[in-house]
C-alpha cells in the first residue's frame, strides 16, 4: 500500500472514485480550486494498493493562521472515503496509514485536526467509535444522547406524487406546502444562475441572525457557484416577482445535496418547505436516488427536516489535539469574535465552551 498526494493528473479517477464508492459532493477534487481561493491548504490524499488501485481518499485542509493552524476533514472536505469491499482489518490499515502520512507531513504550526465519519443509515445503531481513529490519537466527540450533527437521507421513488408526495408526506406537511403556493408564492429553477447575487445576500442575513460571518466573500462564493454550475441548481422562491427564499443544490451521479437555504427574514411563511419540495420533486423526476438534507446540528432544525421523513444519519466527529497552548489561543479569539457580534453568545454557548476547555 502507498499514501500519496494527488495531483491534478488523478483527478478523474479521484472523481470517479467518489461516484464509485458513495462520496459525498464535497470529494470532489475541484474543491481545491475553491478552497485555495480561500487561502486554505487543499491536501487530496490518496491511498493505492500493490497494483495502483485506489483503495481510500482523504480530502485534508488546512487552514493557516498566524498562530496556529487547523487541520480537518468534515464540513467542507468529505472526510475519509474507504473502498466498500475492504475487510475490517484492510480499513483499519488504510485508516492508520492516511493518518500517520498527515501526521508526518502537515501537522506542524496545528492546535488540532478534527474529521467527520458519516455513516449510513443501516449504521445508525452503531455506537463504538472506530477503533483505527482511536488508536491514533483521535477523541470521539458525537453527541450520542442527541445524536448531533446529523443529516437526513431520504430514499426516493418515481412517481413522486403517489410514492412521496402522497405515500411518505403527512397531510399537515401537504396543507403546508399547498397553503403557501395559494397565497402566491412560486419556485423557479434558475439553471442560469440569475439570482446569485440575492441568494448571497440571504445566505449573509441567515449567518448574520446567527450571530455568525459567512464563511466566504462574495468573490470567492461566486467561484464556488460557477466551478460547479454543471452539477449545481438554484431553486428561487419568488412573491409578486420578488426573491423571498433561495435554495442552493448539489448533485452526485446518485444524490442531490439541499446544501445550503437563504432567506432576508427568518419567517418565511413556509417558502422556505415549498423549495425543499421543488427541489426534491425535480431530483425524483431526474432520476436521482436520493436526497440528503444538509449539515443539521440543532435539535429544532432536525426536528424541521424529520417531517420530510428522510433517514436519520449521523455526523460523528473526532477531534485530535496537537498542542494545548495553540488550541486555548484559537479558542479565544473564536469566543471573542463570536461574543462580538452576539451578546447571547457566551450564556448560550456556556456548556459548550466548557466542554471545549476541559476536554483534552
Amino acid at each position: 500500500m502507498r499514501v500519496r498526494e494527488a495531483s491534478v493528473e488523478d483527478r478523474a479517477a479521484w472523481d470517479t472514485f467518489a461516484d464509485t464508492e458513495g462520496g459525498n459532493f464535497h470529494h470532489y477534487f475541484d474543491w481545491k480550486y475553491v478552497l485555495e481561493a480561500r487561502g486554505h491548504q487543499y491536501i487530496p490524499l490518496l491511498a493505492e494498493n500493490n497494483a495502483s488501485g485506489i483503495i481510500g481518499i482523504f480530502p485534508v485542509v488546512k487552514q493557516k493562521r498566524y498562530l496556529s493552524s487547523i487541520l480537518h476533514s468534515d464540513t467542507r472536505a468529505g472526510g475519509l472515503l474507504l473502498k466498500r469491499d475492504l475487510s475490517d482489518t484492510e480499513r483499519y490499515e488504510v485508516t492508520s496509514a492516511l493518518l500517520k502520512y498527515v501526521d508526518s507531513n502537515y501537522s506542524g504550526g496545528c492546535s488540532r485536526f478534527t474529521l467527520r465519519e458519516c455513516l449510513t443509515p443501516v449504521d445508525e445503531l452503531y455506537e463504538e467509535p472506530t477503533a483505527a481513529l482511536l488508536d491514533n490519537g483521535f477523541q470521539f466527540r458525537y453527541d450520542m444522547s442527541t445524536k448531533l450533527p446529523c443529516t437526513f437521507v431520504l430514499e426516493l421513488k418515481q412517481p413522486f406524487e403517489e410514492n412521496i408526495w402522497k405515500g411518505l408526506w403527512s397531510k399537515s406537511l401537504r396543507r403546508k406546502i399547498k397553503n403557501v403556493e395559494r397565497d402566491g408564492v412560486v419556485v423557479t429553477q434558475d439553471r442560469e444562475f440569475r439570482y446569485t447575487e440575492e441568494f448571497i445576500d440571504m445566505l449573509s442575513a441567515n449567518y448574520e441572525r446567527h450571530g455568525a460571518m459567512l464563511y466566504a466573500t462574495r468573490e470567492q462564493k461566486r467561484l464556488e457557484i460557477n466551478t460547479f454550475r454543471d452539477n449545481a441548481k438554484l431553486f428561487v422562491a419568488l412573491f409578486d416577482g420578488r426573491p423571498i427564499v433561495a435554495l442552493f443544490c448539489y448533485y452526485t451521479a446518485s444524490t442531490c445535496f439541499l446544501w445550503e437555504i437563504g432567506s432576508y427574514v427568518k419567517d418565511t411563511g413556509n417558502a422556505n418547505i415549498l423549495c425543499y419540495k421543488t427541489a426534491i420533486e425535480d431530483a425524483c423526476n431526474e432520476g436521482y436516488r436520493f436526497v440528503e438534507l444538509g449539515w443539521t446540528e440543532t435539535s429544532g432544525l432536525a426536528h424541521f427536516k424529520e417531517q420530510l421523513k428522510g433517514a436519520r444519519v449521523p455526523f460523528r466527529m473526532y477531534e485530535k489535539r496537537y498542542s494545548i497552548p495553540r488550541t486555548l489561543v484559537e479558542l479565544v479569539f473564536i469566543v471573542v469574535d463570536r461574543a462580538w457580534r452576539d451578546k447571547t453568545y457566551l450564556w448560550k454557548k456556556r456548556r459548550v465552551l466548557w466542554d471545549s476547555i476541559v476536554r483534552w
